[in-house]
């Protein structure tokens, strides 16, 4: 493997020193950290820029109960930042870690049960696609049946013609999920499979309860 780069160095440690405390593991040397929140993971990312050295910075959850789309996508909380020199780039990577570190909690706040993420998908529905399949299938993690029914309906009646091909693994999925609404047992069953399946892709060790903290603060 070759020597890593010396901003690169930097950005490494001043992640470890933010994060680590905060329970996140790096990703081998890459530039990427992950928690793991057993339904759910934040995932933090320094991402280089293909111009110049330095650093952009990506807080984004992942939610693991959808077999698609479960890598969201937040604003970034900080600007990039460009490596000039050793003493101009290290406070500057510190105070991004910071930020890094302070939005994790912050999400982790936000995100404390399934109910706050069936909220959170819920206003932003006004768009098909990802966002209904989205909230449709928490909703009926939640146990909102009504509403669950509702948006797979909206799902199974989307014009095809103007997504990709890549639309129907939704859709068909939206119809898997929505023949098992009166069956909660399997509904549920349906997602601790979608979870073992995205933890085991993580390399995260199995967490067949992870949902009995669903109506409490989760792991953390």
């Amino acid at each position: 493997m070759a020597k890593q780069n010396e901003h690169g160095k930097l950005i490494a440690a001043a992640a470890k020193a933010a994060l680590k405390p905060l329970g996140f593991r790096r990703i081998g040397q890459s530039r990427c950290w992950i928690s793991d929140e057993r339904w759910w993971a934040i995932w933090i990312e320094f991402q280089p820029s293909a111009w110049s050295k330095g650093s952009y910075l990506n807080v984004r959850p992942s939610w693991f109960w959808l077999r698609y789309g479960a890598h969201d996508h937040h604003p970034r909380p900080a600007d990039f930042i460009s490596f000039e020199s050793v003493e101009q780039f290290t406070p500057l990577i510190e105070n991004m870690a910071a930020i890094a570190a302070q939005t994790a909690v912050a999400m982790r706040a936000r995100f404390r049960t399934l109910e706050d993420v069936n909220r959170f998908f819920a206003e932003r529905v006004s768009q098909d696609g990802f966002p209904v399949y989205r909230a449709a299938i928490t909703a009926g993690l939640v146990g909102d049946i009504a509403t669950a029914r509702k948006l797979f309906e909206r799902m199974e009646r989307i014009d095809l013609t103007n997504w990709g091909s890549w639309i129907m693994r939704i859709v068909t999925e939206c119809a898997t999920m929505a023949a098992l609404l009166d069956e909660p047992v399997l509904y549920r069953a349906a997602i601790l499979e979608a979870i073992a399946e995205w933890r085991k892709k993580l390399r995260l060790p199995p967490d067949p309860l992870c949902l009995e903290s669903m109506d409490s603060t989760g792991a953390k």
